[in-house]
């Protein structure tokens, strides 16, 4: 197998295990802090970094040309992967449930998917097309089946905060394609968005806490609660967004995403044993519908990579 390939294969395997745990480890931290002070703490920790980053690689001369050429579209890929797709699900999982986000997450990879075939060309076929119908429909069913139950409106919220973050987070990806084709350093282009994130996110966190309070709020929080937020910074955030951007580099976007499906082996374990939510029924059916649906669109392809 060619080295490259296999490097890639390395980076996404670490991201899936990253990036499995960052769904539980979310849902935790928010019970001691909200999610806009929570994503303004993370992305000031993420912004440093990023910025020891750049000076490091400023005192060694480099120039960023690509990174200057394509500047307009790398603050859309920050916007997008940041404030946007970050800023939704922190909120989404602040309502919904991590067994709901690894059922409802699996149209994700399906949406960038179908965005490669259509700005990257990569092939598409009836069979993909039948298979992503039924996930579509085990994902519809178990997003709004907390209208049935008490207490619906607060789930079924969380649930189309999750939708709105997947299609933020797919057009995320896309973006991160085109421009790691056009030579942007990965390593450029995460920290790059980084920064984006903290210049949007602290000061609307500012404006809604006041600065005391905000302040108040992060020195205060207990030392568990300050583990989730550097674990996201730090590992979930530069960490392995360098590697996914990286990972990219020599495989498909179509490839790349399958291994998005490995990340409810880490997540549903943890949401069950640490968190104690409960596989419901409607888990359950959802799960098994979307799993036919996987299979069916997947199965060839995946067996061929």
């Amino acid at each position: 197998m060619n080295p490259q390939r296999v490097r890639a294969y390395t980076y996404l395997l670490i991201v899936v295990l990253i990036w499995g745990a960052s769904g539980p480890i979310i849902k935790f931290t928010l019970g001691g802090i909200d999610p806009l002070p929570f994503l303004a703490y993370r992305f000031t920790i993420s912004a440093i970094f990023s910025l020891i980053f750049f000076l490091e690689k400023i005192k060694r001369g480099r120039k960023f040309k690509q990174l200057r050429e394509n500047f307009p579209i790398v603050v859309l890929y920050g916007i997008l992967a940041v404030p946007l797709a970050l800023g939704i699900l922190f909120f989404a999982l602040d309502k919904s449930t991590v067994l709901d986000l690894t059922l409802i997450g699996v149209i994700g990879p399906l949406m960038v998917t179908f965005g490669g075939a259509i700005f990257f060309r990569d092939h598409f076929t009836h069979r993909e097309k039948i298979g992503i119908g039924i996930v579509l429909l085990g994902v519809l069913l178990n997003s709004f089946y907390p209208i049935f139950k008490a207490g619906y409106q607060v789930r079924l919220t969380g649930n189309l905060l999750l939708l709105l973050f997947l299609f933020a987070d797919s057009s995320a990806t896309l973006v991160a394609k085109r421009v790691v084709q056009k030579k942007v350093k990965s390593g450029n282009l995460t920290n790059m968005a980084f920064i984006i994130g903290a210049v949007i996110l602290i000061p609307l966190a500012v404006f809604v806490y006041g600065a005391g309070n905000l302040i108040d709020t992060i020195l205060t929080l207990p030392l568990k609660y300050h583990l989730g937020v550097w674990y996201m910074a730090l590992l979930s955030g530069n960490l392995a967004y360098f590697l996914y951007v990286r990972g990219q580099r020599s495989i498909e976007v179509s490839e790349a995403v399958l291994f998005n499906y490995l990340q409810p082996l880490v997540m549903i374990p943890l949401a069950i044993f640490w968190l104690g939510e409960k596989l419901s029924a409607s888990f359950m059916v959802g799960a098994i519908i979307i799993a036919i649906g996987l299979f069916i669109a997947e199965y060839k392809r995946s067996l061929a990579k």
